[in-house]
């Protein structure tokens, strides 16, 4: 919204004279533009770390399309069958890295056309089908993912493969982990696990220990959390694999950022954006952005929180990860009720309540909630905030964080 919006916004005010009164569209769209000049503009000192990572060029993708492209043609004539489509596996898996969804799900879609007609590979089918599914998960589209995952489970269980079992346990593990149902997704992981020989598929085996480590951040446990990112991290330095490596320092970084630990967070999540940075894995930049731009708010910092924040929304727009969007509302809510730009802040809450009520990520809701309901009480709207906090000190007692839903009612 820094940027100049004048052919959006006349677009957007056409729009809503369809729908509401001209004076009423009027007030709104002068408020919009107001709002946006209210943003954090403040000049501050970022050192050349900083500076580099918030002036990073999105890749526009035109040249991964050209490219990927030639490939898929010369090769389709040039491979043998099977090693053709575990070729268009592969890309579609690296192009959803590169934060190019669209293309990554017509690579995906164009490999299932083909291997439906077709029964003698049944494992590549299955892999497709999971394939399919990460992309749905990485939207936050559920129901779709959890088909998807569903049909490459019935594929991989006919042909009696643990392996593949493992990686959709795996799936609908970190299904149920971004809804916030934190049981079930550590019995889908747990589960995993045991599909699993010990030294079968490090790259499984160390997804799965990721993700538990994510669930226990979550529960508390810190140790164990600990252990599960020590182990991937060996895994995954052994298989050479930047991409999965890199997160697992992010996630080391949320680890700490629960802990009150910030500068150690902060040296995890650069670890993760410089590795990210240099091989364009847009979704392990975007999520990073936010955990330091989340460190920044708490540190008071609001220059470098926005220019966090801003950088995490271009990326996240670009590859259309909602979830990053939402979880940027509350940081943008926080850094302006910081700022005293209260009705900027609650409208930022707002926001991101609804998108995750939308995406059923029930922690998330409950997060903006509780920031929502003590900002309300800030401004002494205690009746507005009651709603807001009830419901975060319901579901924190869900999940067993009584710590954080007493703090809610003590407020």
């Amino acid at each position: 919204m820094k940027n100049n919006n004048t052919n959006i916004v006349k677009d957007l005010k056409n729009l809503l004279d369809d729908y509401m009164t001209e004076a009423s569209s009027r007030e709104f769209i002068k408020k919009l533009q107001e709002d946006s000049f209210a943003y954090n503009n403040e000049e501050s000192d970022f050192n050349e770390l900083e500076k580099s990572q918030v002036e990073y060029e999105v890749p526009k993708g035109i040249d991964h399309r050209i490219m990927v492209d030639k490939m898929i043609t010369h090769c389709e004539n040039d491979l043998p069958e099977e090693r053709f489509y575990n070729l268009l596996l592969d890309l579609s898996q690296l192009m959803l890295h590169s934060g190019e969804v669209s293309f990554s799900l017509e690579i995906a879609d164009d490999l299932l056309s083909k291997l439906n007609f077709d029964n003698k590979y049944v494992s590549v089918l299955a892999e497709a089908n999971l394939m399919v599914s990460k992309i749905y998960w990485s939207q936050a589209i559920w129901d779709d993912c959890s088909y998807y995952v569903s049909k490459a489970m019935q594929l991989f269980l006919s042909i009696s493969s643990e392996a593949g079992i493992a990686k959709c346990e795996n799936m609908l593990g970190t299904l149920y982990g971004e809804k916030g149902e934190f049981e079930k997704a550590q019995q889908y992981l747990e589960n995993a696990l045991k599909h699993l020989k010990e030294d079968d598929d490090l790259s499984s085996r160390a997804m799965i220990l990721t993700n538990l480590g994510i669930i226990n951040t979550i529960n508390g446990d810190f140790e164990k959390a600990v252990w599960n990112y020590k182990t991937s991290i060996e895994k995954f330095e052994s298989l050479n694999d930047t991409r999965r490596l890199s997160r697992v320092y992010h996630n080391i970084g949320m680890l700490y950022t629960r802990m009150g630990k910030y500068d150690a967070a902060l040296d995890e999540f650069n670890k993760c954006i410089s590795h990210s940075l240099d091989n364009d894995y847009l979704s392990n930049c975007a999520v990073a952005y936010v955990g330091k731009a989340f460190i920044y708010t708490k540190l008071k910092n609001s220059a470098l929180a926005d220019a966090y924040t801003d950088k995490a929304m271009e990326i996240a727009y670009k590859i259309n990860d909602t979830l990053s969007i939402a979880d940027i509302y509350k940081i943008k809510g926080m850094i302006h009720t910081e700022m005293d730009n209260f009705q900027l802040s609650e409208e930022f809450f707002e926001n991101s309540i609804r998108l995750n009520k939308d995406l059923e990520n029930k922690l998330n809701a409950a997060e903006s909630s509780a920031e929502l309901g003590k900002l309300l009480q800030k401004n002494e709207r205690e009746e507005e905030a009651k709603p807001y906090l009830d419901s975060a000190v319901s579901y924190y007692k869900e999940i067993k964080d009584e710590d954080i839903a007493a703090k809610l009612v003590k407020k």
